[in-house]
């Protein structure tokens, strides 16, 4: 029995009264005190700068210093705070010349003054120095590194020397434990689910737990790092290879991002097997190439991707990649997906060459080079189909180009990297390096001609000679040339050429496809409308052979990669711009007064481009019934083909009266009444039409058997939109007003791939 307390006020001499224990000072913010982390009791203390919760760290009472931090430190930072926030109001220009001449310890500049310093003429002595390479802070810890923008105040905290001084005496006061638990239990407030997929409650043992038998793995994963593929170059695998078979000594000893990374690759091991002619409708590999992105999202997810950490970058590119292997569709996905892998990589740090950091080793610097160079690159693919400019900023990247190296030439402990290999010797990353550089020249492209303000055609014309040089500068490894010539090489080999071939031909044909509507009766640009024609056949050519050599059992058995979303719409386009040339030929060329030879050759031009069409109409046929893509596909070819079938017949005549005037516009609902629907009709071999002679060296393939019964306007939008046709009495006023409305849906519609949608005329 607990003994009885007596009160104060009884009167007991012998009675204790009873002590009352003064509450102790709360001097922690908040948040350490809730996760019992050591504070700093600065405003914002560590932990909270640490964890990018600044605007979180408050304190309940008077704030009490701790004595090993002086008075002086205090008030600088105090003093540091209030600049920051007078900097802030200031306009950007200001600020930055501001700080190429700040020296004074206070900023007392009114209004006037900065308005009236505006004024004056810059002289030479005033004009701002050129920026050193090591603008920005990167901050790293045992997680991985965080970059610091100029501009933030976190930069401008680096630069006094009081608080570098106490960081250098003091360190850090947060243990290991202290970091992991924080970063934990943080989960569902910093980190967004990984792309709208499922709920990610789980933990690393049941992870683990999921993992397959051992066998499976270590086929799966030697598979992989035995493809050859691009995404290779993202992981030094002499170094993967040993933390592989120390993971097996230990598993649950490895880190949640290994362990993301472990499931990543045998995601794309059981995709690439999934796209091989032996796993299409293998229906268990696709369970498992689902089940294991699923399992390397939640990895990603339990390890708070958010927070830089060691392989969550290159586990966030590699779900991006697979992303595009999901549907045989263009879908929103891979883009958001790579869109928030760029901000982090970003925050990271890897959009700054690591030579600025001498923090970073050397090995490290080279590896960080690689990924970036990757995600650029894929960025590329991926914002092409999506239809949107990519997300990586060249602008704001200094990141040199990675060398030629074997995994073998790089070591964790290298303190100088080897000199780069020479060209003529094939490595893993020699691929990816020459794409990217063409990828480069593609994204200047892109900026230009999507521009609103225009681009003149003396720009376009350097850009043709920037593209040209480039090209000559191919090493002859990766250049083009016929599957004849290339027996004795291997399968990926011959993959990497016709990537790089379809990349440098998207170039051109985006650079120049302009010009195939607008003055098309102007001499002064037929370069440019012969360019982009010449190079989307090249494309439509490629298409040919990379089908017949896959589904052939030919030199390309795993090249069906060729037929994803992601590569799939250099084909679509590059037929699409063919399709147009043929309606623009009939709407504008064959109405001029031509002479005879003139017009035959026009005329022969035609046949060319229509076996050449029909030939990627055969292809797009074959694979209709894998996506809407290809079957809307298909069904527009099959139209084009009709339309130029029946303009052959009407102008084999040298009597300019017989060709029409104008196309005659058709409701498409019934239009596409005339397409076979069946299964059976799908699928049946179809002979080439005899209205249209084979030219020379060119193989007549699998056509539409019909007889051409109707006209189509292919300039109507009406004809790609699925909407009502413009009324027969409201025809375009004038070629002009024609080339301006397809100039606006043509973008929109057979580069995005968009179904439906308003477009303004």
């Amino acid at each position: 029995m607990e003994p009885s307390k007596t009160s104060g006020n009884n009167g007991d001499s012998s009675g204790r009264q009873a002590k009352t224990r003064k509450p102790r000072p709360k001097l922690s913010c908040v948040l350490c005190r809730q996760k019992k982390l050591k504070c700093n009791r600065l405003q914002p203390c560590d932990n909270c700068i640490k964890h990018n919760r600044t605007y979180m760290c408050h304190y309940a009472g008077p704030q009490g210093m701790a004595k090993k931090v002086s008075l002086d430190i205090y008030n600088n930072l105090r003093d540091l705070e209030a600049r920051i926030r007078q900097l802030s109001t200031l306009d950007g220009s200001v600020q930055s010349s501001l700080s190429s001449t700040y020296t004074q310890p206070n900023i007392q500049m009114s209004t006037a003054t900065l308005e009236s310093q505006s004024t004056l003429p810059v002289t030479s002595e005033q004009q701002p120095e050129k920026q050193d390479g090591s603008s920005g802070t990167m901050l790293k810890d045992q997680d991985g590194t965080r970059y610091i923008n100029p501009t933030h105040w976190q930069a401008v905290l680096d630069q006094i020397a009081e608080v570098k001084d106490y960081l250098s005496l003091y360190g850090n006061t947060s243990s290991p434990e202290d970091i992991e638990e924080e970063t934990t239990s943080f989960t569902d407030i910093s980190a967004p689910s990984l792309l709208f997929d499922r709920s990610f409650s789980t933990n690393e043992a049941e992870l683990l737990a999921a993992l397959p038998a051992r066998s499976t793995v270590d086929r799966l994963v030697s598979f992989y790092l035995n493809s050859k593929e691009a995404p290779l170059v993202i992981i030094h695998i002499p170094t993967f290879t040993k933390e592989y078979a120390q993971f097996w000594k230990d598993p649950s000893d490895a880190s949640i991002g290994w362990l993301a990374l472990l499931y990543s690759i045998l995601c794309a091991s059981a995709g690439l097997n999934l796209f091989s002619m032996s796993g299409r409708a293998d229906g268990e590999l696709a369970q498992a190439f689902e089940e294991y992105r699923i399992r390397a999202s939640q990895c990603l997810t339990l390890s708070v991707y958010t927070i830089p950490g060691r392989y969550k970058l290159e586990v966030l590119i590699m779900c991006a990649a697979m992303e595009t292997l999901r549907s045989s569709d263009a879908h929103v996905g891979p883009s958001v997906t790579l869109s928030l892998t760029t901000r982090l990589a970003m925050h990271s740090g890897y959009h700054r060459d690591p030579k600025h950091y001498s923090h970073i080793s050397v090995f490290e610097g080279e590896m960080r080079r690689r990924v970036w160079m990757y995600l650029t690159l894929l960025d590329h693919y991926i914002s092409f189909q999506a239809g949107l400019p990519p997300t990586t900023a060249h602008a704001q990247s200094d990141v040199e180009e990675p060398r030629n190296l074997l995994d073998e030439d790089l070591d964790p402990l290298m303190e100088v990297l080897p000199p780069d290999r020479p060209v003529s010797e094939r490595t893993s990353i020699l691929f990816p390096v020459v794409l990217n550089r063409i990828q480069f020249i593609c994204a200047e492209i892109a900026e230009k001609v999507c521009s609103v303000r225009g681009v003149s055609y003396g720009e376009v014309m350097r850009l043709d000679s920037k593209l040209r040089e480039l090209h000559e500068k191919i090493p002859p490894m990766l250049r083009s040339r016929p599957l004849s010539e290339s027996i004795a090489d291997s399968p990926s080999v011959i993959m990497d050429r016709y990537n790089v071939d379809l990349m440098y031909q998207k170039a051109r044909c985006d650079l120049h496809r302009r010009y195939l509507t607008q003055h098309r009766l102007d001499p002064r640009y037929a370069y440019s409308r012969q360019e982009c024609l010449a190079a989307a056949r090249q494309v439509l050519k490629m298409q040919s052979e990379i089908f017949q050599e896959n589904y052939s059992g030919g030199q390309l058995g795993y090249a069906s990669f060729f037929f994803s979303s992601c590569v799939i719409m250099h084909f679509r386009v590059a037929a699409m711009v063919v399709s147009l040339e043929i309606s623009c030929q009939s709407r504008y060329d064959l109405q001029q007064n031509l002479a005879v030879q003139e017009r035959n050759s026009i005329l022969e031009t035609r046949k060319q481009l229509s076996y050449e069409l029909e030939r990627s109409w055969n292809v797009w046929n074959q694979l209709r019934g894998q996506s809407k893509d290809a079957l809307r596909t298909a069904e527009a070819l099959e139209i084009m083909l009709k339309v130029a079938n029946n303009h052959l017949q009407h102008g084999t005549s040298t009597d300019t009266k017989s060709t029409p005037e104008v196309l005659t516009q058709l409701d498409m609902r019934s239009a596409f009444a005339l397409l076979p629907t069946s299964t059976d009709q799908q699928q049946q071999q179809l002979t080439s039409p005899a209205s249209i002679i084979p030219p020379p060296g060119i193989t007549p393939p699998a056509a539409p058997s019909y007889e051409p019964s109707f006209e189509v306007d292919l300039m109507d939008a009406s004809f790609y939109l699925g909407q009502d046709p413009q009324p027969l009495d409201a025809p375009f006023s004038n070629p002009t007003d024609s080339v301006d409305f397809y100039q606006t849906y043509w973008d929109n519609l057979m580069l995005l791939g968009h179904d439906s949608g308003s477009l303004d005329s």
